[in-house]
């Protein structure tokens, strides 16, 4: 057999490309290219609802680490459980869920 030295000589017959499932869903997640906007229209609503202090900060960066990293479903979880919570208003969890879907892209 000769050497082939330094020279690709492409892929082997028993290298077979594997796909994994996992790879071929998609989720819908926070769109990380417009986030400087979402943050903006996120601080609009919560000056516009009152809602203020560390409330507010803490709500902000969970919904959009949720939203970036899981899914935009799990965002609108915590929005709808912060809202039972008391935390946000009806208006307020509505609007932010508007938001999420405005901001959303498959991934």
């Amino acid at each position: 057999m000769t050497a082939y030295r330094g020279k690709y000589r492409g892929p082997r017959h028993d290298d077979r490309r594997r796909l994994h499932s996992s790879s071929n869903e998609m989720t819908v997640m926070l769109n990380v290219g417009r986030l400087s906007s979402f943050r903006y229209d996120m601080k609009e609503v919560m000056r516009r609802h009152k809602i203020e202090g560390p409330a507010a900060s803490s709500v902000m960066a969970t919904v959009i680490a949720k939203a970036s990293r899981i899914s935009i479903d799990s965002a609108m979880e915590y929005v709808r459980e912060q809202e039972k919570a008391g935390a946000l208003s009806r208006a307020a969890s509505d609007e932010m869920c508007n938001l999420l879907g405005r901001f959303s892209r498959p991934r």
